[in-house]
């Protein structure tokens, strides 16, 4: 008589299966190039797996993930920026081609500090309290962030169909 014995998952694997494709739409939506986005993923769970690290919860956690994934997307743009221009044709290789593309044109044009939490708010379906300790910042300032870049976002889109 044979009996099965489940085989227990990798931890990594587990994590991996976890965040991977949030991280990597973050990632993309930073660096706007998909094999960017695809190394930057890689480098956190690479610093995930070199210096593990305990977390109280799965949020803490998951904001660990949204730091390290946003921190290594500077870091890559820095290193762009310092080899040479990036070409503003490359954002159109994100692909997004349907009725949403303007609102997501709009986003990208936003700065960094109001692009990042909406994205994460309304992509990613993080709360306020998650968004805060992955940007280190008090909910109150990541609420104010959200008010204006939706401000931002509707004065913009707005001014677009105001011309047409």
């Amino acid at each position: 008589m044979l009996l099965y014995v489940p085989m227990e998952r990798d931890p990594i694997e587990e994590l991996y299966d976890r965040y991977a494709a949030m991280l990597y739409r973050l990632a993309l939506s930073e660096l706007k190039n998909r094999e960017d986005a695809e190394d930057a993923v890689q480098a956190v769970f690479e610093k995930y797996v070199l210096a593990p690290h305990l977390f109280f919860s799965r949020e803490h956690e998951k904001a660990w993930m949204l730091r390290v994934t946003m921190n290594q997307c500077r870091d890559m743009l820095r290193r762009r920026q310092q080899r040479y221009a990036v070409p503003l044709d490359e954002a159109a290789d994100v692909g997004v081609q349907d009725a949403h593309s303007e609102v997501l044109d709009v986003l990208e044009k936003l700065p960094e500090d109001y692009r990042v939490p909406l994205t994460l708010y309304y992509f990613e379906d993080c709360k306020v309290e998650e968004i805060a300790r992955a940007l280190g910042l008090g909910p109150s300032a990541v609420k104010m962030r959200l008010k204006r870049g939706r401000e931002m976002m509707k004065k913009e889109l707005e001014g677009e169909s105001g011309h047409d």
